[in-house]
């Protein structure tokens, strides 16, 4: 176990640098006898913007590359983020996953920032990525870049755990036509088609692509569950290289398509209803939209300095309306003002039956005995469309100099400004939008051959929960440019998203069936409000680290100490009928992780992640991170055109329950002429009888099979 510092910072601080100075004047010469320092040393870009060696990193970084993803054979992005140590990837239905670092409730992951080629995808109106629908295809990306940590000092507020930088192939690494087709269990039904351009100074990349299954199909009873997914994208991508110093890059992206969600709507008087409702919706489906335009602008001056100016415009749409019934004195003057008097507690208590007339004043005794039926008492209901509705947009500028001052001491400096604006009748009762402007810098000094100091912060204006600044240190010991010790503070925020903070939740039910008194239109008494106090949530995070790569063994490894915790926490998920969030609950990690790949042969390749997490809340439901978790690949040619690739990830009560899953690949590749066809199956497995989401009730358990066919020319 990681021992537990004090909790002053100076204390803190203070050991760090202490290790790393036993640490440096132990080291001696013969250092570079034992690590082979003369290499081409992969580069990362997440951490500071600075493309950088992995042991130069003030930080943590897992890369997913090309190699991985296609030999994983992964439909959904989220199959893949199982790789990074530490991440908690939980499937709520077939449509609906949740991603976590390190822990916090997991029906609320709220704390990634997540970026596809430097455009945040996080929407800020409700706090949380749509992975199922985001508006790109596994085939486009060339590689996933994950800084492990609170990471504001680069990207702003929400980055509070970690980032995920989803980076796109560019269109001149893209040639010819590719054609992708695949067909399994469970209804899946995929299609990808790419075709790429080039010319002396530009490069296009269009692709077309198509995803469609049925999800977790049935319960544990044996019931339908409807979870499928049907969904369509459009990716442009296109690099202009203006003159010897200016380029420029763009690109649109697309999606459209719906997600099935089962009509759980039921009412308070249920068993009261007479005659039973049989109008009410089966299914409540979500119908989504997604838009994205990007433009990057880079001059580079010389090798030493480059300016680059990035613009995104976005839009979300959801749209979800569906037929439900209740009582017609749910819609009763009585009930509304009921709700308005009473207190969370006891609104709990009367949407559990379990109330206690002395909790209660006279006057919502009045109300209570005029709204609920008496036992036995028989009452007419009404059916209406029930709306959701949500529309988002974002524009986002950013500003970004990059500048070697000299071979030791490198210099990157920005400003940015950001506009988000979300319309929901439902959930906003119309309009909210906020500014954030931002200033941030970062520095780089190789103080000596082995010293390297990085440290930088961001300034942001938030015009809806005011300013904040995020600072970062770090000292990495750098044995030869391929292994280096690292001691890293940092701290990071977490705006409350316009929901959280400025909620005006109620329901217009139109078309109701028989009309009411009043006419076919009515609003539910059930209302909720932000209290628009909400601040923003804290983390300061200690880290202590190892990164190398032998070369000779060709092996890289990392391992990581942490200790994080996190303040003024807000928790719990919002709910129309107990909807009292607050900056009371907080929670601490600690732990250890460890990162290695492995080129065993030229044929094998060898991948193993493990982390060791363990949390302290204050909060029950935030204690959802398991103790042990990690994974393990196998990737191998076998030559003759077949490889095949074997992965298995584990975690000890992931959300209540243990997790144990493999996934198989085996592919053959034919090449005649100037064509390549690849044949690869497919399979997913669960090693235990646990549901690998978020509950017990459904059965998500299923394994998979499935064929992929693409063909290149």
């Amino acid at each position: 176990m990681l021992p537990i510092y004090s909790e002053r910072p100076l204390i803190k601080i203070s050991v760090l640098l202490h290790t790393f100075l036993a640490l440096g004047i132990t080291h001696t010469a013969h250092a570079n006898d034992l690590f082979v320092a003369d290499m081409a040393l992969p580069e990362v870009l997440t951490a500071t913007h600075l493309y950088q060696p992995p042991a130069a990193v003030p930080g943590s970084v897992s890369t997913i590359d090309q190699e991985l993803i296609i030999s994983s054979g992964a439909r959904n992005l989220t199959d893949l983020l199982r790789l990074v140590p530490g991440m908690l990837v939980a499937p709520d239905s077939g449509n609906l996953t949740s991603v976590n670092y390190h822990g916090t409730n997991l029906n609320q992951a709220r704390r990634l920032q997540v970026l596809i080629d430097g455009r945040s995808v996080y929407r800020a109106a409700f706090a949380q990525v749509s992975w199922s629908d985001l508006p790109v295809a596994i085939e486009d990306i060339q590689r996933i870049e994950v800084f492990r940590g609170p990471n504001t000092v680069s990207y702003g507020a929400n980055a509070l755990l970690g980032v995920i930088n989803i980076i796109t192939t560019p269109a001149k690494d893209v040639h010819g036509t590719l054609i992708k087709g695949a067909l399994g269990q469970n209804g899946i039904r995929d299609g990808y088609a790419r075709q790429a351009w080039h010319s002396d100074r530009s490069d296009m990349r269009l692709s077309l692509s198509s995803l469609t299954d049925n999800g977790f199909d049935k319960r544990r009873d044996g019931s339908n569950f409807r979870d499928g997914r049907r969904l369509s994208r459009f990716n442009l991508r296109t690099n202009h290289q203006l003159d010897e110093h200016n380029t420029i890059d763009w690109q649109l992206a697309f999606k459209e398509g719906s997600n099935q969600v089962n009509n759980n709507y039921q009412s308070f008087f249920a068993k009261n209803l007479q005659p039973k409702p049989n109008e009410q919706d089966t299914d409540s489906d979500v119908q989504a939209k997604d838009y994205a335009a990007s433009l990057r602008w880079t001059n580079t001056f010389n090798t030493q300095h480059n300016i680059s100016l990035q613009a995104n415009a976005q839009q979300w749409e959801r749209l979800r309306e569906w037929r439900a019934c209740d009582a017609q004195r749910a819609f009763s003057s009585e009930l509304k003002e009921l709700w308005q008097i009473s207190t969370p507690a006891q609104l709990s208590g009367l949407i559990s039956g379990e109330i206690d007339p002395k909790t209660l004043s006279p006057r919502q005794l009045g109300l209570l005995k005029a709204t609920l039926p008496a036992k036995g008492e028989i009452i007419p209901h009404s059916c209406g469309l029930i709306t959701e509705n949500s529309r988002e947009s974002r524009v986002d500028l950013e500003l970004q100099d990059t500048y070697s001052i000299s071979d030791s001491l490198r210099l990157i400096s920005g400003l940015s400004y950001r506009y988000d604006q979300a319309r929901s009748k439902t959930f906003l009762n119309g309009l909210q939008r906020k500014d954030i402007t931002r200033a941030f810098s970062q520095v780089e000094w190789y103080a000596t051959e082995h010293w390297l100091l990085q440290g930088g912060g961001m300034f942001e204006h938030d015009s809806s929960n005011g300013d904040s600044f995020s600072p970062r240190l770090a000292v990495n010991y750098l044995f030869t440019p391929a292994h280096g010790l690292r001691a890293v503070y940092s701290e990071a925020v977490r705006s409350p998203d316009m929901f959280e903070n400025h909620a005006d939740w109620r329901y217009r039910v139109r078309d109701l069936r028989p009309a009411l008194s009043s006419g076919s239109n009515a609003d539910f008494a059930i209302t909720a409000k932000g209290s628009g106090e909400l601040k923003q949530e804290k983390i300061e995070a200690y880290e202590l680290g190892y990164n190398g790569y032998f070369a000779a063994q060709r092996v890289s490894v990392d391992i990581k100490l942490f200790e994080e915790k996190i303040s003024r926490m807000i928790s719990g998920s919002p709910k129309v009928h107990l909807f009292n969030l607050s900056n009371n609950d907080h929670i601490k990690f600690y732990g250890s992780e460890f990162e290695s790949n492995w080129q065993a042969s030229d044929k094998d390749r060898l991948r193993l992640s493990y982390a060791y997490i363990r949390d302290r809340a204050s909060n029950p439901i935030d204690q959802t991170s398991p103790k042990h978790s990690g994974s393990l690949a196998w990737l191998r040619d076998w030559n003759q055109g077949w490889n095949s690739s074997l992965m298995y990830f584990a975690a000890k009560q992931l959300n209540g329950h243990d997790l144990q899953l493999a996934t198989a690949r085996i592919a053959k590749h034919l090449n005649w002429a100037d064509k390549r066809l690849t044949v690869a199956g497919n399979l997913q497995k669960t090693l235990n009888n646990h549901p690998i989401g978020h509950t017990s009730h459904k059965d998500n358990s299923q394994d998979l099979a499935y064929l992929s066919l693409q063909l290149e020319f």
